[in-house]
């Protein structure tokens, strides 16, 4: 190790512990701390990706991994080695809700500057698998950064072991590993090596991390920038700091607000509106946009700024950032800062996802909270150590971390031990879809839903149907659609997705193949209508009912209900995925879906109006004697009020309009009887 490193001082962490103060007294000098300590924290690193590396890869085999992002992350990686940089096909359609439709770009929304470096890993298998190994390798790798960033601080190898270890359990690292691929998620470690080079000061290497993280997205420039002002004024390196901050703060504006909005398609949702829309003002009524706008609305219409900064779930979201170190960052606000930008656009925003404290969007803060939270055991260590022995000091501070990491994983985390875990399911229904993916030519262009676009992704052309290609956008039209009856169909309901596959079937298309909810519709294909084996998605046979109900309506026999929680790395109230079971007394004469409900005392939170598949098999088909399973979409509760929320399901008429579709505040005024379903506890 450099003797920079051997006679670094802890950082100064605030009024207590000042500039240039002497460094704690070391336990173990790092350079007698022996080869134990890093084999371990080696050790720990691999075991971490070994296990996240096959938990992220058998989601994706089990069909859990989605359109957006990872199928449109894997298809410009595609395209990016086959001389298409960022190039993709399955958000070309101006679907409701979605920021950026319309594109063929990932430089309409997000600037990732790095892709082309990251897209190489397509050269050695071109397909997401290599996408999400690579995400865990290098996230792994963090673990090493910090390890010997807090055995330089601190001057114990042992207690850099322990915030390795703290980082390797982090929830909020966890689950954007799970959550598909992204490349902000590389800049977690990226930032922690550039970090420690940064501390060591070892400018080329600095440099060279600090621009490879600010490659991962657009907004990264402005914590670089503030790491380039920390190395100038704080680490004596103020020609290459400066620099650095300048470079920063450029980019960023460069890319937000030259390239986004170049390749942006004009009229589409920019992420402005959608996440900081309350932030807009409107005068004369014309929308103002940027600073003015913000200040208009502080001026005259402070509360809007209130009720969204001022609620449960942002409280909780900090919660999440910072419990897993034992709050020791709070003790280094100097190098908390360092997160200041990105805690700015999470804690402003008004979308839920921005402060889940999950999926990719704390990337960055990952790194600046296990930075700070290594200062802040310096701190802690200085001040406890004119009391206590130093051994002691070392004791205590190691456990009280290790113990905060293991409590947060057994609460948020994504390990066993943790509440968040799930193992995937891969059963025959995913092996079918297997077959029925590997019938498509890899060159040919195919159209396909939700959670089947991942695995066509390795092509020029894959659309997300209803979008089937053709003349408009110099696209080919789609020779396959790849649909599963069975599975959601974001972002258009199930019942739309039937009545356009329908069109296709009359009007020169026909069905390849079809199987359990699978159906492989082709150009020219002979057959019109889906075999008997198709429909054995809504077959429940003797199937084991999770919770009984046991009720009547009507000529069904409502059998009972089972539950699924449904995308975990992104939600910390999960989604809920229900499935009803349902017995025909005799032949039902009308159509009628499930809906779910959620309540909280007299509001309605949300529901679920979107069977899936049941458009294929209305009820009106179903024959007395046979028990029959309905899945519903997966129902997302985005709900700012701690508390039970209750689940209640009803039985509706089924609308077969394509204009019908009732919103959920109609359905709930006139749902009729409600079943009990169960409670949900909604806390942050």
């Amino acid at each position: 190790m450099s003797d920079v490193a051997n006679r670094a001082a802890p950082i100064a962490v605030g009024p207590a512990v000042p500039s240039g103060s002497a460094p704690v007294a070391p336990a173990v000098s790092p350079r007698d701390s022996g080869f134990l300590p890093t084999a371990v924290t080696v050790l720990l690193a691999t075991a971490y990706a070994v296990f996240f590396g096959w938990l992220s890869l058998e989601r994706y085999w089990a069909y859990e991994t989605h359109a957006l992002d990872l199928g449109n992350m894997g298809q410009a990686a595609w395209n990016t080695i086959h001389g298409h940089p960022f190039y993709f096909t399955n958000m070309r359609l101006p679907y409701f809700g979605i920021e950026a439709w319309g594109t063929t770009t990932r430089l309409s929304f997000h600037v990732e500057a790095l892709f082309p470096v990251i897209s190489l890993v397509y050269l050695i298998y071109p397909h997401p698998e290599s996408l999400l190994i690579l995400q865990t390798l290098t996230i792994a790798t963090g673990a090493l950064a910090l390890y010997l960033l807090a055995r330089d601080v601190l001057r114990n190898a042992w207690l850099g072991v322990v915030f390795a270890l703290a980082y390797l359990l982090f929830p909020t690292l966890e689950g954007m590993n799970l959550y598909e691929f992204h490349p902000v998620a590389l800049a977690t470690p990226l930032l922690l090596w550039a970090f420690l080079f940064l501390w060591r000061r070892q400018t080329v290497l600095f440099v060279i991390f600090a621009l490879a993280a600010m490659g991962t997205k657009e907004e990264i420039g402005l914590v670089v920038a503030l790491f380039g002002l920390f190395a100038a004024f704080f680490r004596g390196q103020r020609r290459s700091g400066l620099a650095l901050a300048a470079v920063g703060v450029l980019w960023s504006m460069f890319a937000a607000l030259v390239v986004e909005a170049h390749y942006r398609v004009p009229g589409t949702r920019t992420y402005l509106q959608s996440r900081y829309g309350y932030l807009l003002f409107t005068r004369a009524g014309k929308e103002e946009h940027g600073l003015r706008a913000v200040l208009d609305t502080l001026r005259h219409n402070p509360g809007a700024i209130g009720r969204i900064l001022f609620i449960w779930p942002k409280l909780g979201y900090l919660e999440r950032l910072l419990a897993p170190a034992g709050y020791l960052a709070l003790l280094a606000p100097l190098a908390l800062l360092l997160g200041a930008p990105t805690l700015v656009l999470d804690i402003f925003s008004s979308d839920f996802h921005m402060y889940s404290a999950l999926g990719d969007n704390s990337a960055e803060l990952v790194a600046v909270v296990m930075i700070a939270s290594v200062f802040g055991a310096a701190l802690v260590i200085r001040l406890l150590r004119t009391w206590v022995r130093l051994p002691w000091v070392i004791l205590l501070v190691g456990a009280y971390v290790l113990a905060q990491a293991l409590w947060s994983q057994r609460v948020d985390g994504f390990t066993p031990m943790g509440a968040a875990f799930a193992r995937p399911v891969i059963g025959a229904h995913q092996h079918v879809a297997d077959r029925f993916v590997a019938m498509i030519p890899s060159s040919a262009p195919v159209s396909t839903q939700d959670q089947l676009d991942p695995h066509l992704s390795s092509r020029h052309y894959v659309y997300l149907f209803r979008d089937i290609g053709g003349p408009a956008g110099g696209v080919p039209p789609s020779r396959y659609v790849l649909l599963d009856a069975s599975a959601p169909t974001y972002p258009l309901p199930s019942w739309q997705l039937h009545n356009v596959a329908q069109e296709l079937l009359h009007h020169g298309w026909g069905v390849a193949a079809a199987q359990d909810g699978l159906i492989l519709i082709e150009r020219g294909a002979g057959r019109a209508a889906p075999p008997a084996q198709f429909y054995s998605y809504v077959q429940a046979g003797s199937l084991h009912i999770p919770a009984l109900l046991r009720a009547r309506s009507g000529p069904l026999e409502v059998l009972g209900y089972s539950r699924m929680e449904t995308d975990r790395p992104n939600h910390p109230i999960p989604n809920l995925g229900y499935t009803f079971y349902f017995r025909p007394v005799s032949h039902p004469t009308v159509n009628v879906q499930p809906v779910l409900f959620e309540t909280m005392g007299q509001n309605l939170v949300n529901c679920s109006r979107d069977p899936l598949g049941l458009a294929w098999y209305p009820t009106s088909r179903w024959r007395p004697g046979h028990t029959y399973q309905v899945r519903m979409a997966p129902m997302e509760t985005d709900w700012n009020d701690p508390g039970t929320a209750q689940l209640t399901m009803a039985l509706v008429p089924e609308s077969t309009g394509s204009s019908d579709k009732s919103d959920c505040a109609a359905l709930w005024h006139r749902h009729g009887h409600l079943y009990d379903v169960g409670t949900l506890d909604i806390g942050y």
